[in-house]
């Protein structure tokens, strides 16, 4: 069956030539970003509260909304759902989005493969990757950890 991973010894391909990726053969790594990337990214800015950002993850259903800056429109960070079980018990109506920022922005462009989104991901311990060509472009969309492990069913 085509759609299964299929175990090859260490350095063979099915066409011959050296694996690299610990001896499996998956087409989900050859896989572009965009492929996969949600579209679209859920914003908020900086001076917008915390209880704005946690209302905001509700409204649109998402598991983090990007940080921008007011002035901007830099990207800051991600606030995510995870990140404001610490605001359980501590006011959340005056307090600025910016202080809940609890994830880096990493950015990676829709053109790249999956084996590099997961690598990235990885490495830098972020859960979400903000996919955009430019640093000065708008974002594209979102590639999660989520994302990649939906995919692993299809």
């Amino acid at each position: 069956m085509d759609s299964e991973l299929r175990y090859r010894t260490p350095g063979e391909r099915a066409n011959g030539g050296t694996a690299s990726r610990g001896g499996f053969d998956d087409p989900l790594l050859d896989l572009r970003v965009g492929d996969l990337m949600t579209p679209g990214c859920v914003v908020i800015s900086e001076a917008a509260t915390v209880a704005e950002a946690a209302r905001t993850l509700s409204t649109h259903r998402v598991h983090a909304v990007l940080v921008v800056g007011a002035r901007n429109g830099t990207p800051l960070g991600w606030i995510t759902h995870r990140g404001l079980l610490g605001w359980i018990g501590r006011d959340r109506s005056d307090a600025r989005a910016s202080e809940a920022i609890t994830e880096q922005v990493r950015a990676i462009p829709a053109h790249a493969s999956i084996h590099t989104a997961r690598y990235a991901l990885s490495q830098s311990g972020a859960t979400r990757l903000l996919v955009r060509s430019r640093r000065d472009q708008l974002p594209e969309g979102v590639l999660s950890d989520f994302d990649l492990a939906v995919a692993i069913g299809r």
